[in-house]
C-alpha cells in the first residue's frame, strides 16, 4: 500500500517542526536550570572591588564570617583578605543585584558601569577550570566598620587617651505580640530596631578595664537618625563624657590605639536589661 503524499509532505512537516523546536527549547531549558542552579548555590568566589578597568575588575578575595545569622549565603557577614585576584567580565558574562519590591526578591540586571569600589560580589565560573565567569551578584557594599573591635564604657577620659569598662551585648529576645495578627508600628523618624539604635542594646559590663591611645589620626564620630537616614557627626575627645557607650577599631596589631571611635550614646542601668 503506498503513502498519499499529502500524509508523507504532512509526516516531513511535523518531523522538521519537532526538530526546529528541541534545537530551540533543549539550550533555553539547560540556560533555565544553569540559572536556577547558580542562584541557589554557593559563590564560587567572593570579592570586594579594588579597582575597575574596562572588562577587568580586581577584588580582595573575602569569605562568609562564620557569624553568618543561618538565613542563607546572602545573608553572612564579610572578612576580607590581603590577596587581590583580578577577573574578567565578558559579553556573555550575567551581571546583577538583588532588589526587594512588593514583597519579593527580584534581580536587576547591571552593567561592568554600575558597579564601584567596594562592591561585594558573589562570583560564580561557567568552567571547570574557573576562566569564565558566568555571574556576577552585586550584594551591596562593603563596610570595614560593621562590626567592632571592642565596646566599652567611658571609665575616664584624658587628652589623649580614655580609659573604658569592657562591655559585650547581648541580642534581646523578640518581643512576643500580644495582639492576633496585629503587624508592630514603627513611629515616624525613629530609627529601626536591629540597627545602631541605644535601644537594640543588651550591655553586659566585665570587670576588666583598658585604656585605649587616641592619636591626631583618630576618627571619633557619633551616628544620627534624621529625615530617614542614618548620618555621622565628627567629635573630638573633648566631646567624650563618662559613660559614654563606644564602639572602637584599633590603628595597630598589639591593639592599644584607635583608628576609629563611634560614640553610640550614654549607659545607663536600662541600658543593660
Amino acid at each position: 500500500m503506498r503513502m498519499p503524499k499529502s500524509l508523507k509532505a504532512y509526516m516531513c512537516l511535523m518531523l522538521i517542526l519537532t526538530f526546529i523546536a528541541t534545537v530551540l527549547i533543549l539550550p533555553w531549558n539547560i540556560s533555565y536550570a544553569q540559572s536556577n542552579s547558580s542562584q541557589n548555590s554557593q559563590p564560587d568566589l567572593i570579592g570586594v572591588v579594588k579597582s575597575l578597568s574596562g572588562s577587568k575588575i580586581t577584588i580582595y578575595i573575602a569569605k562568609l564570617s562564620s557569624q553568618s545569622d543561618g538565613r542563607g549565603f546572602g545573608r553572612g557577614r564579610i572578612e576580607l583578605t590581603s590577596k587581590t585576584q583580578t577577573i574578567t567580565v565578558s559579553s556573555k558574562t550575567s551581571i546583577v543585584t538583588r532588589v526587594f519590591q512588593n514583597g519579593q526578591v527580584t534581580e536587576k540586571k547591571l552593567t561592568t558601569k554600575d558597579l564601584k569600589t567596594n562592591n561585594i560580589l558573589y562570583i560564580w565560573y561557567a568552567d571547570s577550570k574557573k576562566k569564565t565567569i558566568s555571574k556576577i551578584l552585586v550584594q551591596g557594599t562593603y563596610d570595614p566598620y560593621q562590626t567592632p573591635e571592642l565596646i566599652g564604657v567611658i571609665k575616664k577620659v584624658e587628652s589623649s587617651r580614655i580609659t573604658i569598662t569592657v562591655a559585650t551585648i547581648e541580642r534581646p529576645q523578640p518581643r512576643q505580640s500580644t495582639s492576633t495578627n496585629q503587624p508592630q508600628q514603627r513611629p515616624v523618624g525613629q530609627p529601626p530596631q536591629g540597627g545602631f539604635g541605644r535601644r537594640m542594646m543588651n550591655l553586659k559590663l566585665s570587670s576588666q578595664t583598658k585604656t585605649i591611645t587616641i592619636s591626631k589620626s583618630t576618627v571619633i564620630v557619633t551616628r544620627t537618625f534624621q529625615n530617614g537616614q542614618m548620618t555621622e557627626k565628627k567629635l573630638t575627645v573633648k566631646d567624650l563624657k563618662t559613660n559614654n557607650i563606644v564602639y572602637i577599631w584599633y590603628s595597630d596589631s598589639k591593639k592599644t590605639t584607635a583608628k576609629r571611635i563611634m560614640v553610640m550614646g550614654t549607659y545607663s542601668q536600662s541600658s543593660s536589661k
